[in-house]
């Protein structure tokens, strides 16, 4: 259930989603579990155990959503998408995260809003745009934007985890086709990434043989996103579309401490709109779809809503809470 809040807020302020009130039990509980919470994302991450699909997913699929295909002009095969909607309506393009693939957006493909079209991307190296890597957040970006130009009017980018930073990488390089971007648990800050050595000893040619390509090609990405990011930082002033940003306070994998980031970088008039999530972790698709279908709805909304001067925001994570 979405509490009771102004999510769509006027861009350039913070709001807090409290978390739902428990039990002395579940308190307990989670005291317990709180130490284990990094490997509990970390295996989920990579295994997608506890990440499935709607159940509605595999007997609505065939009828509702389209499999599509498109030649990328790199030469690097196809890039792959499930499309669902009105074509000719509002395009949204939603970006998975590390490893992942387009069915990640299951949810938000199965009932698409009249006058909209979801395109849900299996991003190079992943799902239906084959096996071979694209280590460059530019490069990545530069395969998803034929999805933009193909349509009439600008598109609105949902991006989630390393595909936050796709389509920041699209908004900064595409900015009059970009109408808004939704960042969910986003990476931002390079001086936040940081690379383990079991994901440098997996790089080398005769483990990242034994992985599967999906998790050989996430982890060549992931160690090749620090650059990427200080690329991206130095261009975060040109986008021009409104940023909201939802981040779970309780994510390990990608901290809260990136929101501040894209604060302090992104365009002061007027300035991301943040959506900060108490106890939440990095799956917000998974257990919080219903808030991320109404912060999308704001998303789109601001194109049409006349611009507001928006008031002062918490200048950091601890102001807002």
């Amino acid at each position: 259930m979405i509490p009771d809040l102004p999510l769509c807020q006027p861009p350039g302020e913070t709001i807090v989603v409290p978390a739902p009130e428990q039990s002395l039990a579940e308190e307990a509980l989670g005291f317990v579990l709180e130490p284990f919470q990094p490997l509990r994302e970390q295996f989920s991450a990579i295994t997608g155990l506890g990440l499935e699909p709607d159940e509605a997913w595999p007997e609505e699929q065939g009828r509702t959503v389209r499999q599509m295909r498109l030649a990328r002009k790199d030469g690097q095969a196809y890039l792959g998408y499930l499309a669902a909607g009105q074509p000719g309506g509002r395009r949204v393009i939603f970006l998975h995260g590390s490893p992942g693939t387009a069915e990640e957006w299951d949810r938000f493909l199965l009932d698409v809003p009249a006058g909209q079209y979801h395109m849900a991307v299996d991003r190079p190296g992943f799902g239906a745009s084959g096996e071979e890597p694209e280590t460059a957040l530019a490069g990545q970006a530069a395969a998803v934007a034929p999805l933009l130009t193909a349509g009439t009017r600008p598109a609105v980018l949902v991006g989630y985890s390393y595909g936050g930073p796709v389509a920041l990488r699209l908004a900064a390089d595409y900015p009059d086709r970009v109408a808004g971007v939704l960042l969910i648990g986003a990476a931002a800050d390079p001086q936040l990434e940081e690379t383990h050595p079991l994901q440098q000893l997996a790089a080398l040619d005769f483990f990242a043989r034994l992985l599967p390509a999906e998790l050989a090609n996430a982890n060549a990405e992931l160690m090749n996103l620090q650059p990427g990011l200080q690329d991206l930082a130095a261009d975060l002033g040109r986008i021009t579309a409104p940023v909201t940003i939802v981040q779970g306070l309780a994510d390990t994998l990608v901290p809260p401490e990136n929101v501040p980031f894209l604060q302090a970088h992104l365009p002061e008039s007027p300035g991301p709109r943040v959506i900060l999530v108490e106890e939440a972790d990095h799956f917000l698709p998974w257990t919080h779809p219903e808030l991320l279908r109404a912060a999308l709805d704001c998303v789109i909304g601001d194109e049409e809503a006349p611009p507001q001067p928006p008031e002062p925001s918490p200048s950091s994570l601890l102001d807002a809470k």
